[in-house]
């Protein structure tokens, strides 16, 4: 009974997106690298990418899909970067594995998409993708896996209001802590002041409200008011982002594994 009551718990933290939201790169393979970086599709309007998509992976391009809520496998960079096709630059596709086995010939198509990596980012990191009206549009932003390390509660947000966590270990928010999360700079990027982590001990159930402070106001309006619990397999990301139909505040959700 306890275990259902926890995973249903995690459920309702995480079911801020579809269940049916697009799942990671079916092309995985035991090559799959240790090292590089794991892509995923966040996007307040419900854009999507082209999928498949195709990246140079040593002597071969192989598929990848790149969706929401669960991360691609790892792809490491090649000079600085990733590049992506909508089409198979090898001109062969194996649609049984997903992959193509033909070496490496020089493209004839440039890239639908390029991604540069900055400097910053590590060696192990997550790029969240917003994609534009076009692949070539879309907007990155990269999170260092050792400040989002694979387990615990994470919250990052990218909207241009600021915001209040409150939590409650007791759950009925009479030992509150309260944490204020700072506006999303795109010139700064992902930083402590505009993110938010507990990672605590697994199996923590730990009741939250987040909420939008308003301007000009000692009050405060609720995004959201939930429960989460910890679990050491995996992380949970929740992304804030303002809807740029309605401009109300939506929450979307990644799940990180190690």
């Amino acid at each position: 009974m306890t275990r259902k009551i926890i995973s249903l718990l995690a459920a309702a933290f995480l079911a801020v997106i579809p269940a049916n939201a697009q799942s990671a790169a079916r092309g995985a393979d035991a090559a799959t690298p240790k090292t590089g970086f794991r892509f995923v599709v966040c996007s307040p309007s419900n854009a999507k990418l082209p999928n498949p998509l195709y990246y140079q992976a040593g002597k071969e391009f192989k598929s990848v899909r790149i969706g929401g809520r669960t991360p691609s496998p790892r792809i490491k960079p090649i000079g600085g970067k990733v590049d992506f096709w909508d089409k198979d630059p090898a001109g062969e596709q194996d649609d049984t594995k997903g992959k193509a086995k033909t070496k490496v010939a020089a493209p004839t198509t440039p890239p639908v998409l390029s991604v540069t990596i900055p400097a910053s980012a590590g060696s192990k990191g997550l790029c969240i993708v917003v994609p534009g009206d076009k692949p070539a549009q879309s907007q990155t932003f990269f999170m260092s896996e050792s400040d989002f390390p694979a387990r615990g509660i994470h919250l990052i947000n990218f909207s241009s209001s600021p915001l209040q966590m409150v939590t409650s270990q007791k759950g009925d928010f009479s030992d509150k802590k309260t944490s204020n999360i700072q506006a999303f700079k795109r010139n700064e990027g992902i930083t402590k002041s505009n993110s938010w982590s507990y990672q605590g001990e697994n199996g923590d159930i730990v009741a939250y409200m987040l909420n939008s402070p308003q301007p000009d106001s000692k009050e405060v309006k609720r995004v959201k008011m939930s429960k989460f619990v910890v679990s050491n397999r995996q992380a949970q990301i929740t992304v804030v982002v303002k809807d740029p139909k309605s401009d109300a505040l939506r929450m979307l959700s990644i799940q990180l594994t190690d």
